[in-house]
């Protein structure tokens, strides 16, 4: 039971669009991306995507260096930063 919903038998696209998301361990990002760009990747659900900046504040007001680092290649930042 995930917020009062069986999620044992619904598809992953179904459980995302419920709120279940998984963020994995480590440093799984885009090197090669900014870090604009790893942030915008992470918004796969329609209804994510209409709360763009909303999240983004959110990540801004949790990780504020972030905010600096935008356009900053993902795979450049401290190990900390990523």
């Amino acid at each position: 039971m995930y917020n009062g919903h069986d999620m044992t038998r619904l598809p992953p696209h179904k459980k995302v669009e419920l709120g279940m998301n998984i963020v994995p361990e480590g440093r799984r990002l885009f090197p090669d991306l900014t870090v604009r760009e790893n942030l915008i990747l992470a918004v796969r659900s329609k209804r994510a995507r209409n709360s763009l900046d909303n999240s983004l504040d959110l990540v801004f007001t949790l990780f504020p260096v972030l905010r600096e680092r935008l356009a900053q290649k993902a795979g450049t930042l401290s190990g900390g930063e990523q």
